[in-house]
């Protein structure tokens, strides 16, 4: 199967899941891309996998361009979706907030990777936010530093294959 997986990423975390996916799919032709430099064309692929991460709630706005610019596309081939977000936990509230309705009740499959606060990757406001989560939980013993959920890709990738296996 040839896929797609196009993302946009502002700290490199998307960018990083996008790969460690492409890695996990070497049965299939996939073609990665950082849709905030470069547009692929969806008709070339039989499923589009689509990324971005959750900021203060929000899909990056990129993404959501994406998606609602190629809205007649996607709703004529296999859509799959991830975020990245750091709190995981609140996943699928995000997702029915900040997609579109057509595009996750289309979609095969929808999941988080996971995300990450490391404050060497924000800039200007992002890293103020960022200082003070850090520091209002430093002595938090509940809370847990995000990090990207490699299992979760290797779930989302289990199931990539199983809807090819579907197909035969």
């Amino acid at each position: 199967m040839k896929i797609l997986i196009a993302y946009t990423t502002k700290t490199g975390c998307c960018a990083e899941c996008a790969k460690l996916l492409a890695a996990q799919l070497t049965n299939h032709t996939v073609d990665v891309y950082d849709i905030s430099l470069e547009k692929p064309n969806i008709e070339a692929y039989e499923l589009c996998i689509i990324g971005g991460s959750i900021r203060f709630g929000r899909l990056e706005k990129n993404v959501y361009k994406f998606i609602t610019d190629n809205k007649n596309l996607l709703m004529n081939i296999k859509t799959a979706y991830f975020i990245c977000n750091a709190f995981s936990d609140q996943s699928e509230y995000y997702f029915k907030k900040a997609f579109p309705r057509w595009a996750i009740d289309g979609a095969l499959l929808f999941d988080s990777f996971g995300g990450e606060l490391k404050l060497d990757k924000q800039k200007g406001l992002d890293k103020l936010i960022v200082k003070m989560i850090l520091k209002e939980n430093e002595e938090n013993d509940e809370f847990a530093m995000p990090n990207i959920l490699t299992e979760a890709i290797g779930r989302f990738a289990d199931k990539i294959k199983t809807i090819k296996e579907k197909e035969r």
